[in-house]
């Protein structure tokens, strides 16, 4: 039996088309798979930190280290930012860490690190907001968690 409803298709017979069908489809059903292999690298481990009004702050490096690019997600704050995941650039000197994001004029520091203490800043926020590195919270915290809910 030949498919004469699409004349692109003549001379395939039903089950041949079927089965291009069939093969279309299945391979559609793989890429999402496909695209979650496409993972870019990230560190071992969280590095988190504590305000002390209950502000959670994690950082994780994503991409290559010669990116200098981190994941920062925030907690505990009343600002559009809350939970937010957000790609931030990261600039290393001998003394401290500074997590940014924008270019320019509208770049904001967000999150500077200093031994184990920081300063979050927050835009549109005239405070600062004081932060420890909190041992237990980083290592009840897991990266591929982390990169999964950017990658949503």
């Amino acid at each position: 039996m030949t498919c004469n409803k699409h004349p692109e298709l003549k001379g395939l017979t039903m089950i041949n088309y079927l089965k291009s069908v069939a093969l279309v489809l299945s391979m559609l059903a793989v890429m999402p798979a496909m695209a979650e292999q496409a993972r870019p690298p990230i560190a071992d481990k969280v590095k988190a930190y504590r305000g002390t009004q209950g502000e959670k702050v994690w950082t994780l490096r994503v991409g290559e280290r010669s990116a200098n690019q981190a994941l920062v997600q925030i907690d505990g704050i009343d600002h559009d930012w809350q939970l937010k995941i957000q790609k931030m650039d990261v600039q290393k000197t001998r003394t401290e860490v500074s997590y940014s994001i924008g270019s320019g004029e509208n770049k904001i520091v967000v999150l500077t690190v200093r031994g184990g203490t920081g300063e979050l800043r927050l835009p549109g926020e005239p405070q600062l907001i004081d932060v420890g590195y909190d041992g237990s919270l980083s290592e009840a915290s897991s990266a591929g968690a982390l990169l999964t809910d950017y990658l949503k």
